[in-house]
């Protein structure tokens, strides 16, 4: 079998049809096959979807077991040859997953491939970046600081501003919501790390096919949309609290030696956990 989709869901399988339908037309004459795991635990909208998509093999968690956890589920009982992790908020464009295999399968040395991303309304979403720095805490997509000096170096450095997007490159990690992985490289690499619930583990494993002698790529021949939360709407203070951790985790993993700085990335991390569940309550 040539692919496996592979996506998650949490209480948006309105959401998911689409993504399910955008896969079936993208697939075009692929031997795929689709694999859903539920992290609902009682989505009313679930048996409309499984009605409506029967073919798709569906895995159902008691509880939600996080983004990581639940991807891997999937993987381990992918039967494709190449993994095709995507949003159920994601919609592919017709020939994406073509285009997209056809790439990994003339560049064996690309671990891990990612799409160019469109948001909603068809303008860019910054999906490739390089790995995050101390300061990418503070000048990252949505924070304070960029919105106020959206020009300056760190944010332009981290979200690769200076890159048309509208070329190939290999660049230092692409987003979850949509990234291909050739099986084999998934299984070398250890899979997501389940440390993470929600968020950081694409940059986490994308470091992980980089440390482990594979390239990421960024492929914007492959297209998709990806409608991902306005930074305006109000975020569950759980989903806060595990990214904040995940920022946390991630720092410890991959830059623990100097125990001063942990503490002072830990201390930061904290605060700015802190002030954005403080500005949710006037969201």
């Amino acid at each position: 079998m040539d692919l496996s989709f592979i996506t998650i869901n949490h209480y948006n399988s309105r959401a998911l049809q689409t993504c399910l339908q955008s896969i079936e037309d993208s697939a075009g004459k692929l031997s795929h096959e689709i694999i859903v795991v539920d992290n609902s635990a009682g989505d009313p909208d679930f048996i409309d979807l499984k009605k409506k998509f029967p073919r798709a093999r569906y895995i159902a968690n008691p509880q939600n077991v996080g983004f990581a956890v639940a991807n891997n589920q999937g993987a381990r009982k992918a039967r494709g040859e190449t993994l095709l992790f995507i949003n159920p908020d994601a919609v592919l464009h017709e020939g994406a997953a073509e285009r997209l295999l056809a790439f990994c399968k003339t560049h064996p040395d690309a671990g891990i491939a990612g799409p160019k991303v469109l948001n909603a309304d068809g303008s860019l979403q910054y999906s490739c970046r390089n790995f995050p720095t101390l300061w990418s805490g503070l000048f990252n997509r949505y924070s304070l600081l960029t919105r106020l000096f959206p020009n300056n170096r760190f944010s332009a450095d981290y979200l690769m501003l200076d890159f048309d997007h509208d070329s190939v490159k290999e660049v230092d990690w692409v987003s979850g919501c949509c990234m291909m992985i050739r099986k084999e490289v998934f299984r070398q690499i250890g899979g997501f790390d389940e440390n993470y619930f929600l968020f950081n583990e694409d940059v986490d494993i994308c470091r992980a096919a980089w440390n482990n002698g594979f390239k990421v790529v960024y492929c914007p021949t492959a297209q998709i949309n990806h409608d991902i939360s306005s930074s305006n709407s109000k975020t569950p203070a759980r989903i806060v609290i595990q990214r904040h951790r995940g920022m946390s985790y991630y720092y410890k993993k991959h830059h623990s030696a100097n125990v001063l700085k942990r503490f002072f990335v830990n201390a930061m991390v904290g605060l700015r956990c802190c002030s954005q569940l403080i500005l949710n309550v006037f969201k």
